[in-house]
């Protein structure tokens, strides 16, 4: 879960941000990117009773829209 919460640093200071699966990506300390259901699945970014979610939840952010297409995800503070 560690790398889940480079989230909240990239989110750090805004009230809402979009952000890129690579702009993730490339911040994840141990570089081995997100997995194939977070850029197949929206439910993995918005399912709140799993651990990656709850590492930008607990900074009070939320998820508002995924688009797998572009692979980008929205992201407020709640």
């Amino acid at each position: 879960m560690k790398d889940y919460l480079v989230i909240p640093t990239l989110l750090a200071n805004t009230t809402s941000m979009t952000l890129s699966f690579a702009e993730i990506e490339a911040k994840m300390i141990d570089k081995q990117g997100l997995p194939e259901l977070a850029k197949t699945y929206s439910a993995w970014w918005t399912k709140k009773e799993h651990s990656f979610s709850s590492a930008w939840a607990a900074y009070g952010y939320r998820v508002d829209k995924v688009d797998l297409v572009n692979q980008l995800v929205c992201f407020s503070k709640k």
